[in-house]
């Protein structure tokens, strides 16, 4: 008992999850539909997106003074808002978020920063390209999830419904992986 005294169980911050400064004006908007728990379908989304961060693939690039498409790399570094700043998602952001994620809480709102990053290789040489920076919040109601897209910085290589699209399926991958029901996209849309 002595051992305990003065120690604190650590807190998760009622901020995580939710960007203060989230922007008024949105680029992109979709809707899927699904027909489970809304804190399984958090979590399998918050499950999803982790593995995300730091997936790579092949995508042709347009390279600025250079005509036609290259082969380079696409990339995904993903953050949960908390507050004014963004956390990237790891192991302990993900345990944090879990502890607020819950059937007893009406947690509605997830914001993320999705940075989409470009690489191509010259010389045997990785050459990062501008990167598109994304604030992507995601709204969960009872049988659907909606998400709004603000373009923060970059030239847009990645279009927003193509983001929208890969993070629903990620999502609907992440479901499948938990054994949940099925996502389907029900719009996705360019404003």
């Amino acid at each position: 008992m002595t051992e305990l005294k003065g120690r604190r169980k650590k807190q998760v911050k009622p901020t995580l999850g939710i960007f203060r400064n989230f922007p008024q004006i949105i680029h992109g908007i979709g809707e899927a539909t699904h027909n489970d728990q809304m804190y399984k379908i958090q979590q399998a989304t918050i499950m999803g997106l982790k593995e995300l961060n730091n997936y790579r693939e092949p995508y042709p690039l347009s390279i600025s003074g250079k005509s036609g498409t290259y082969m380079g790399t696409l990339g995904f570094e993903i953050g949960i808002a908390d507050d004014i700043y963004f956390n990237y998602l790891d192991d302990e952001t993900v345990q944090n978020l879990y502890k607020l994620l819950n059937p007893k809480r009406n947690y509605r709102l997830l914001d993320f920063l999705i940075i989409v990053t470009y690489h191509y290789t010259q010389q045997k040489k990785s050459i990062a390209l501008n990167f598109d920076h994304f604030h992507f919040r995601l709204i969960f109601n009872k049988r659907k999830i909606e998400c709004r897209v603000f373009h923060n910085k970059g030239i847009r290589r990645m279009s927003i419904n193509e983001l929208i699209n890969r993070i629903y399926d990620r999502i609907r991958k992440s479901m499948i992986q938990s054994s949940l029901g099925i996502l389907t996209v029900r719009r996705t849309k360019t404003l």
